[in-house]
């Protein structure tokens, strides 16, 4: 199975990990690149990355050359597999098409609040019922930070020109003392970085 997404990288790589229920990656090989300066910042304009998995391997790629306004359709994660394809889209829904081309394709539309299309209501409402309970909300704080760990691992496998091996367990790249040192950057005095 391989997933390709373009867009929304920490939301679909959230997306990666519920559907499939892993952890983190156990290696990640990124190239990316700034071609055309949008603004005064130093992220890439396009990158591909590369996750491998246990059983199988996510891709990403990345693509925001000048304000590109031409891939607004069909951004989200694409699943792979034997039975056909399912495209779990952000703002169009989702799209099962079967590799049996007599089946019919089966699409739900996205339900989405307006006016930001984000859903946060029924986030805060989760939240707010997990105080209550005493039970996790549906997207913790734990997964939040797994998923944004991916997206960093991208950009870290980018920076270090080469791939790497990540130990999930200690959060530390696997024989690459180099690699650990993009983990974290010197704070600015007084401050200090938090020791566990």
């Amino acid at each position: 199975m391989a997933c390709n997404v373009r867009t929304q990288q920490d939301q679909i790589q959230d997306q990666i990990l519920w559907w499939t229920e892993e952890k983190w990656p156990r290696r990640i090989f990124s190239s990316a690149a700034r071609h055309i300066k949008q603004d005064s910042s130093t992220a890439p304009d396009t990158q591909v990355a590369a996750f491998e998995f246990e059983s199988f391997t996510a891709t990403w790629e990345h693509r925001q050359y000048a304000h590109n306004n031409a891939e607004k359709t069909n951004i989200g994660c694409y699943f792979y597999g034997t039975e056909g394809t399912f495209h779990m889209g952000w703002l169009d829904g989702w799209t099962f098409y079967p590799a049996d081309k007599k089946k019919d394709i089966i699409h739900a539309e996205p339900k989405l609040n307006a006016p930001d299309t984000q859903n946060i209501k029924e986030l805060y409402a989760d939240f707010l019922a997990a105080i209550k309970s005493g039970k996790r909300p549906a997207c913790d704080i734990e997964i939040g930070h797994r998923s944004t760990v991916m997206s960093l691992l991208g950009m870290l496998s980018a920076k270090a020109g080469r791939s790497i091996q990540w130990d999930g367990e200690k959060e530390r790249v696997i024989g690459d003392a180099e690699a650990n040192k993009l983990l974290s950057r010197p704070y600015r005095a007084p401050w200090k970085y938090p020791k566990v």
